[in-house]
């Protein structure tokens, strides 16, 4: 055989289809492709060589909007045509994948080492990774939450309830992994659209379904253990309930201090053991949650990367906030003032999580039932004050709409102004002293600050002239 007839092979490895942005992967490409195209220069045009397919790497434009999918006509946007995918995949389809995988995209990232290898397991599940994928180009797109499904995510979704539908016909599959992944990808999907009632249905399907099968210890996969506890955490937050399953080994290791780690001094800490000795359930988790981001610095590269593939200490403590009822106990002040502190750490995390990659990252109902407490007990806060305005001002911070966040921002002047607090950066520092991630919520929101200050003006005006 002729030498020059001799095919070689060039091989790019590479972990994760984002490295293809990477320029020296670039480079490495074009180079092998311009060897190739110099040897094919040199060779005579046999009739073997007028057959063979010549596949043209391209970057895409840069041009037109941000939130418009480029469709490459082979592998749509970085994924793989050749892939594993459990239906026949179209350009649509592979944009859809595309979206997943895209560095600026507001796909939710959190955890998909885990979530992404049950979604194209099978045909189920993937129609709902599709469709979510969808829901989340419409709220780029739209530039806020998504309620409902549009007509290209519904078609999707409605596959995925059919083939869920004929896996609970087929009693051979009641105890299968396909069918827990399915019934979990509906909750996920419930859970983006904020449809709370049909996320409910879901959870108790798929709490029957492990019954069947003997408990979620019966689970051996590990990503199928985290994403399905994933779907139990998402749905509780965004509703305030307690999470039904026990966590994964995964994340019990990593919720996990080393005895010899240092403890940060707290001085709030330790106010609040001094006042009420007795309320240990929320303080134990404020202090773990101080250590982290003094260790960790909160949001470190390698806390990103744990985070989009198996998950990280955001989980564990999420956990932990949603299963303690303080008000299950009375409505004591002690039991009220630890509500209140509860719901105010779960809205602190609110940003850090998304920082992490969940979204959506609802936290409407940690607002409403603030506002209800306050509006029905008057409790002295004494020298646990700055918790008070801790709460109030990531209440500020996280309400969606207008009329919540005048409410709070209020709230947050007339506590100021109660303390002599004249100057935002006096505010500001209060805060520090409780708890805060500088990288995180450095310059805060510009209208929170803007209104309290006003309102606080006003008031010292009022002083000044009585």
């Amino acid at each position: 055989m002729d030498q020059s007839a001799k095919k070689s092979f060039n091989f790019v490895n590479l972990s994760h289809p984002g490295e293809l942005k990477d320029e020296q992967t670039k480079l490495r490409i074009r180079h092998l492709a311009m060897t190739e195209v110099g040897k094919l220069r040199r060779k005579p045009k046999t009739r073997r060589a007028r057959n063979e397919m010549v596949l043209q790497l391209r970057e895409p434009t840069s041009t037109g909007p941000t939130n418009t999918l480029v469709l490459e006509r082979f592998g749509a946007g970085g994924v793989d045509p050749f892939g594993p995918f459990p239906i026949e995949m179209n350009d649509v389809s592979r944009a859809l994948i595309a979206n997943i995988f895209r560095n600026n995209s507001n796909h939710q990232k959190l955890l998909r080492g885990s979530w992404y290898p049950i979604g194209i397991s099978d045909a189920a599940v993937f129609h709902s990774v599709l469709a979510n994928s969808q829901l989340y180009i419409d709220m780029c797109r739209k530039g806020a939450l998504v309620c409902k499904d549009s007509p290209e995510s519904l078609m999707h979704h409605h596959k995925t309830i059919s083939l869920v539908q004929k896996m609970v016909n087929d009693p051979r599959k009641h105890r299968s992994d396909v069918l827990l992944g399915g019934i979990g990808a509906l909750m996920c999907h419930d859970f983006i659209i904020g449809a709370n009632e049909t996320y409910t249905k879901h959870k108790e399907a798929l709490v029957k379904t492990l019954e069947l099968r003997g408990g979620i210890d019966t689970i051996t996969k590990e990503n199928m253990r985290i994403t399905l506890t994933w779907a139990d955490l998402a749905g509780s937050f965004q509703m305030d309930t307690p999470p039904v399953f026990p966590m994964p080994d995964k994340w019990l290791e990593d919720s996990w201090f080393h005895p010899s780690l240092p403890r940060p001094y707290s001085p709030i800490s330790l106010t609040w053991k001094q006042e009420m000795p007795m309320q240990i359930d929320w303080i134990s988790i404020f202090d773990d949650i101080f250590q982290r981001t003094y260790l960790e610095q909160a949001l470190s590269d390698d806390q990103r990367e744990s985070a989009v593939t198996t998950g990280c200490w955001m989980e564990p403590i999420l956990i932990r906030l949603l299963s303690i009822r303080p008000l299950y106990k009375g409505s004591t002040p002690e039991n009220i003032t630890e509500e209140v502190c509860r719901l105010g750490t779960l809205l602190f995390l609110c940003p850090l999580w998304r920082e992490m990659g969940a979204n959506p990252v609802r936290g409407g109902v940690f607002l409403e039932k603030l506002l209800w407490l306050f509006n029905h007990y008057m409790i002295d806060w004494g020298e646990l004050k700055p918790l008070l305005i801790w709460t109030v001002y990531f209440a500020a911070i996280e309400a969606p709409g207008a009329f919540e966040k005048d409410q709070f921002v209020f709230m947050l002047a007339m506590l100021m102004n109660g303390m002599q607090i004249k100057e935002w950066d006096d505010l500001i520092q209060l805060l520090k002293g409780v708890l805060w991630v500088e990288n995180i919520f450095a310059g805060g929101d510009s209208t929170v600050r803007d209104g309290v200050m006003a309102i606080v003006s006003v008031a010292s005006m009022g002083e000044d002239g009585a």
